[in-house]
């Protein structure tokens, strides 16, 4: 990593950049007053201050519990731009979360999510541990739960010969054959955010589990058949872990960037050869740069938050610095994880 290049990025960037550079690479100590300032900056930008008008009077935050301006979305982008997980904001919104018992998910994901966890592919309940993970509560049994099944289906991965071994054709789409787990972004987040599970047998086993999903790659889109009815997990499946660096387009770039990050956050990246190829691709282009990232990059999937897309943490991408900022401090916490 360029500590150099850190320390530059840290003191032109936003405060939330600035806040998890100094927090998370520099391991400075947040209570330090230059800290606290970062974070009251922080805590009053206008999209902050959005998100925490969402509050209901029981915490819950926003309307229902998947989509843009409710729990999920809100909690993640809170703890991406670098707020405190302790802030009564976010500890309210768990609390309701919890306090809906079964019912959380009521609303826009309930017919899609319970169908994705009874079939291991990933639903309400996994979505709702990786909320909890993001702000570092992994101690609750629904969360531990999660952690497990997360494991299982990457150890399902490992035994897979052929990607035409988990689906088959129905109507002319490509529906998973009964019993097969396959992973989504969901249980790379999970894992990605929890350390319980990090042992030597688990951690070779993720290892073996990326090294198949990038021989398997590209990995077409496979959707869900459920009581006769397709079902499309939106964007949630992972498609191509072995990408061409040469030739990726912006939107694939931001998808590269999200899933490397995960990836890298596990332990295990430098083990598994294509992904290691991918990141020196990338340091090769930060030493030509001084350690900057500056390819132009635009696109959507950087700047709007939602569910599965959003990276950019500076306030607009009009500036090719503030696209500098948070791309070069993407590739910074990647190599910090190596």
């Amino acid at each position: 990593m360029n500590k150099q290049a850190a320390s530059h990025i840290s003191e032109r960037a936003c405060p939330s950049i600035s806040y998890r550079i100094r927090k998370e690479i520099f391991h400075e100590d947040i209570t330090k007053p230059d800290m606290q300032a970062l974070q009251s900056e922080i805590l009053n930008e206008s999209e902050i201050l959005s998100i925490f008008s969402l509050k209901n009077q029981d915490g819950w935050l926003g309307g229902l519990f998947h989509g843009v301006d409710e729990p999920e979305c809100s909690i993640r982008y809170l703890m991406e731009k670098g707020v405190e997980p302790g802030h009564p904001i976010i500890q309210n919104a768990l609390n309701a979360i919890i306090a809906r018992g079964d019912k959380f998910d009521e609303g826009s994901m309930y017919r899609v999510g319970k169908p994705l966890d009874s079939l291991h592919i990933g639903g309400s309940k996994l979505i709702k541990a990786c909320v909890f993970a993001y702000t570092g509560n992994e101690n609750y049994d629904f969360v531990k739960e999660q952690i497990n099944e997360s494991l299982d289906v990457f150890r399902y991965v490992c035994g897979v010969e052929s990607i035409a071994d988990i689906y088959y054709e129905y109507k002319d789409k490509l529906v998973f054959k009964s019993g097969v787990m396959w992973p989504c972004i969901y249980h790379l987040r999970l894992l990605a955010n929890t350390d319980s599970w990090k042992n030597t047998k688990n951690q070779e086993m993720m290892e073996k589990a990326i090294s198949k999903l990038t021989d398997l790659s590209p990995i077409p889109n496979v959707k869900l058949l459920y009581n006769h009815q397709i079902i499309s997990p939106a964007s949630a499946f992972m498609n191509n872990f072995n990408d061409n660096m040469n030739s990726l387009n912006a939107k694939e770039w931001m998808l590269w960037f999200h899933r490397t990050e995960l990836i890298a956050k596990l332990g295990i990246a430098a083990r598994i050869s294509s992904i290691k190829r991918q990141i020196d691709y990338v340091n090769n282009l930060l030493k030509e740069n001084d350690g900057v990232f500056i390819k132009k990059l635009h696109h959507y999937y950087f700047t709007k938050w939602t569910q599965y897309i959003g990276l950019a943490l500076e306030d607009n991408w009009k500036s090719s610095d503030k696209i500098e900022n948070d791309l070069t401090f993407r590739c910074l916490l990647i190599n910090s994880y190596l």
